[in-house]
Order: C-alpha cells, then sequence, then structure tokens
C-alpha cells in the first residue's frame, strides 16, 4: 500500500480536529461547500441580504456579469436550488447594489435595491406569498432631490429593511444624497408605498462632505440598533458609536435617553463612543490608502438580552488590519481584537479586509475571512479562507481558538454572512470565482448549512 506523504496525514489530522471543534459549536454533518447561487455579490453595508421564510433560503445579490439585480431561492428541506429570478437587467455591475429584503406579515417578501450613489430613486418589487419565484412588476421610488448635473455622484445607496411594531412602520434607511448622511423612508403598508419626505437619522461632525457608515441590527420588534462611523477610513481616522432606536428617541445601551428624533439627527459628539480612533482628517503617510488607526463597522447583533455585540476593523497600514468586536456586558462596553485580518484587498480600499459575521442568536460565536492563520496570526501565503470560533468575555486572541471550515481555495471566500430561523442556521459567503473589486467581480455565493431543525 502506498504510503501517505505527510501533508496528507496533515490534512487528515486537520479534518478530524475540525469534526471535533465544529460540532462543539453547530451540528455541521457536511463540511463541502455549498453554491447556493452562481454569479453574484454584495457590499456589507445593506441587509438583510439573505433571509429565511418557508424552509426557503431567499438570496439577494447583484450580478457581477450582467448588473442584473438577482434573487435567488433555495430550498433548504430538499436541499436544492429551486432557480434564480432577475428583479432588473442590466443595472449596473457594481456590488453596492444588491436587494435586501423585508418578510411581510401574508408571507410575501419585499425586496429594495438602488443605484451607488448616481440616482435619485430607489427601486422595489412584493414577491408572491408562496411562489418566491414569482415577483410583482418593479416600481420606482423618486426623490424630491435633484441630481447635480456637473457630478455623476451625489444620489442615494445603501438600503437597510427594519421594522418598528408598536408603530406599524418598515424603515428603509440609506445613505441620501444631498447630506450623505444615514437618512430613512417609511411605509405604513408593509412596503407598498412610501412616506413622501426623507427623514435625516445621523448627522456628520467632521469638516467638509462626510459620509458616516452605519450598519443596523433588530434588537427586537420595536427596537434596531446601529453602529456608525465619522466618515470614510480613506479620509479620516474614525471612531465608532452606538445607539439605539425606538422610533421616536436615540438610546445609549444602558437604556439611558440621548435625545428625541425630533429634536434633530443624532450626531457622534451626542452618542456611545465605543472605540476612539485617530481622529485625524486627510494625513496618510506614503504608501496608506486610509489614515491609519481608522475604524470601519462591519458586523451587528445583539444577544438574547437584547445587549448589542458591533463588529468592526480597524486599520493600521495596508498590509495590516485588524478583527475586533464590542459588546455592551450590561454594565459596560468590553471591547477587544479578536484576530488578524491581514492585508487589504486591493489599494484603492485599503480598509477592505474579508470581514467577519456573528451569529444571530448568540453573536458570541464568530466566522471570519483571512488569508492568515487566525490561531498564530501568521501568513500563509493562502487565498482567504472562512474560520469560526466562539469568543467569550473576557478574551484575547491569544485564547480564542478558531477552527478552519475551508481549505486549499483557488479564490477568496469573503464577506460571510450568518443567517438564522425556522430552526436552519446558514453561513454564506462570496467565492468559487475571481472578487478583484467592487466593480470587477465574478463570485459565487457559497455556504454551509450550520444548523437545521430538530425532527
Amino acid at each position: 500500500m502506498k504510503k501517505l506523504k505527510l501533508k496528507h496525514w496533515t490534512s487528515c489530522l486537520a479534518f478530524l480536529l475540525l469534526l471535533v471543534a465544529g460540532h462543539a459549536q453547530y451540528p455541521i454533518k457536511d463540511k463541502t461547500p455549498i453554491t447556493f447561487m452562481e454569479d453574484g455579490g454584495w457590499c456589507w453595508y445593506e441587509d438583510p441580504r439573505v433571509i429565511i421564510k418557508n424552509g426557503k433560503l431567499i438570496i439577494g445579490a447583484i450580478s457581477g456579469v450582467s448588473g442584473d439585480i438577482r434573487v435567488g431561492v433555495y430550498d433548504l428541506k430538499r436541499n436544492t436550488s429551486l432557480g434564480v429570478i432577475t428583479l432588473h437587467e442590466n443595472f449596473e455591475i457594481d456590488d453596492h447594489n444588491s436587494p435586501v429584503f423585508y418578510a411581510r406579515p401574508d408571507g410575501s417578501i419585499l425586496a429594495f435595491w438602488a443605484m451607488h450613489g448616481k440616482e435619485n430613486k430607489h427601486y422595489y418589487s412584493i414577491s408572491d406569498a408562496e411562489d418566491y419565484m414569482k415577483w410583482s412588476e418593479r416600481k420606482v421610488y423618486t426623490h424630491s432631490f435633484e441630481m447635480p448635473a456637473e457630478k455623476k455622484w451625489g444620489g442615494v445607496t445603501y438600503m437597510n429593511l427594519y421594522a418598528i411594531k408598536d408603530q406599524g412602520l418598515v424603515y428603509n434607511f440609506f445613505r441620501d444624497g444631498p447630506t450623505y448622511n444615514p437618512s430613512f423612508l417609511t411605509s405604513e403598508d408593509e412596503g407598498a408605498t412610501w412616506s413622501p419626505e426623507t427623514t435625516h437619522f445621523i448627522s456628520d461632525e467632521v469638516k467638509g462632505r462626510q459620509r458616516p457608515y452605519a450598519r443596523y441590527t433588530q434588537i427586537d420588534e420595536n427596537r434596531i440598533g446601529v453602529s456608525f462611523t465619522d466618515g470614510h477610513p480613506r479620509n479620516y481616522g474614525n471612531s465608532l458609536y452606538y445607539a439605539s432606536f425606538d422610533g421616536t428617541s436615540f438610546y445609549n445601551a444602558n437604556g439611558s435617553k440621548i435625545k428625541d428624533l425630533i429634536d434633530g439627527p443624532l450626531t457622534t459628539s451626542e452618542s456611545e463612543k465605543i472605540y476612539k480612533g485617530s481622529e485625524v482628517l486627510n494625513k496618510k503617510p506614503e504608501g496608506y490608502g486610509s489614515v491609519p488607526n481608522a475604524s470601519w463597522t462591519c458586523e451587528m447583533e445583539s444577544d438574547r438580552k437584547g445587549n448589542p455585540y458591533v463588529g468592526y476593523t480597524l486599520y493600521q497600514s495596508n498590509t495590516d488590519s485588524r478583527f475586533r468586536l464590542a459588546n455592551w456586558d450590561g454594565e459596560k462596553w468590553v471591547d477587544r481584537e479578536i484576530a488578524y485580518a491581514g492585508a487589504c484587498l486591493y489599494e484603492r480600499e485599503a480598509s477592505y479586509t474579508g470581514l467577519f459575521a456573528l451569529d444571530p442568536d448568540d453573536p458570541s460565536k464568530v466566522i471570519i475571512s483571512t488569508p492568515v492563520d487566525p490561531n498564530t496570526g501568521e501568513e500563509t501565503g493562502r487565498k482567504h479562507e472562512i474560520y469560526m470560533a466562539q469568543v467569550k468575555n473576557p478574551s484575547s486572541t491569544e485564547n480564542i481558538k478558531w477552527t478552519q471550515l475551508t481549505f486549499d481555495s483557488e479564490f477568496k471566500n469573503i464577506r460571510p454572512i450568518i443567517v438564522s430561523g425556522e430552526g436552519y442556521k446558514v453561513v454564506l459567503w462570496l467565492g468559487g470565482k475571481p472578487w478583484r473589486h467592487f466593480q470587477d467581480y465574478e463570485s459565487d455565493v457559497m455556504g454551509l448549512v450550520l444548523q437545521k431543525p430538530k425532527k
């Protein structure tokens, strides 16, 4: 019998360790990544990009080949794709344009999308309540502001759909064109029609035309959490802030009231500062694409008590970014580095990393994308792979044990999402084919089913 080479023994050992460690977190039976949907990309500032409804995985993505707005439907019970529907042909090849969803009470699904700052329009469609391969005619919401004639930027972008039950309102949080700030529209009829005017939600306070980046989460049926920055890390050494919102007022993590929305949008100086960046404006050393010590929010969830968890990246240099996690433990914020994120995806966007995701049922469970070994911090010379771990309080990089989920990948595995519902839990990411930058990619939506309903 032919003897196995050392590297084959190493691979076998790694797989056995994966079985043991993986079952400690999730009852994964098959570690072979599934291609849930071919030809799709997404950014991380629009959500929910994936939902579970009636045993179906509903996936929103923007084609890197045609620029089509696409919805993939995967049957989790039968472990098979039901197909892909195009909501908007030849829209624009730009991963910031991926659609987001809201599950309506009648079983249908609302989808929303927009261009990356090039129009004053949102687009939306509503699915059939029983067949998610059938969608209504596309509708258009046009804002009252005019696009600048001399510029190709200045429109809306980054759709985020959440709800506040007591108000009977669905919210679409997005970046507004005239202010460049987080703003919102509301709907009183589950997304069929929308308010005529935009409400300014968060206001930046840094000199110049800045664009705070915000991530949202549905804490409970009447509270929405938001984490946000001062601006883009390319221009400013961002600090990181947090507040919750109940439709009328803003609150700190301990429940104390900050202010009422009627008194104006929330500002950074009024908010809880989770992390203090360099707070330097437009000063980058030669060879640096972003301002050193600049944070960028990338993920947000809350635990069973409603306490927020905020995941963010920290830029040090083009070859050194860190993954950090901050959570409110009921008395204080616990903030720490959890893994080395490695070098940037490309120099133009030097703060771009593989990113990470938090389990919405238990945000201490984390899945990351990195080209380095997170257990040692050493460069592997390989593509971005997917790892998982449980990050408890208190913890540091030294006592977090990461389990590898993907191996020897030909292309990057980036921008993971964990989605949960109806007893299912699924992790998805972009991989399988090349991803070069936000307007040049051929990636598929891949992933693993982490958990299924108990019989």
